[in-house]
């Protein structure tokens, strides 16, 4: 059953679109929490094997930090940099809505993946 204020499904894209999307394996090496964004947000630092280390800024402030550092999680690699704050974020972890986001937050918890993916590995 559909809930009545869920967003309705995004326009069909065929498939040479959704290949252009770079989806990788990156294993968290840090994450605290940043300072002097507009809503609290975590600075990730990401290993993503053969690929080097990114960062990324992101609302998953409601993660606890050891439940982060050391797993592995998916990441887009080629949306260009955003700013977030005084941050540049280089990736974007990729998450759902955490179920305690306040309503004008989009908290997200991360999609993580088996332990024996390897950093840097695409996803399909």
């Amino acid at each position: 059953m559909t809930e009545p204020d869920a967003p309705a499904l995004k326009p069909t894209i065929d498939f040479a679109a959704f290949a252009g999307v770079d989806l990788r394996v990156a294993q968290v090496l840090d994450a605290p929490m940043a300072r002097d964004t507009r809503k609290p947000c975590r600075l990730f630092e990401l290993d993503l094997g053969h690929l080097g280390r990114r960062r990324a800024v992101g609302q998953f402030a409601l993660v606890p930090i050891e439940q982060l550092v050391g797993r592995k999680l998916i990441v887009c690699c080629n949306l260009g940099t955003r700013r977030m704050g005084p941050y540049t974020s280089e990736v974007l972890v990729m998450g759902v809505r955490h179920p305690a986001s306040p309503p004008d937050q989009e908290q997200a918890t991360p999609l993580f993946v088996d332990d024996q993916a390897r950093p840097g590995d695409g996803v399909f």
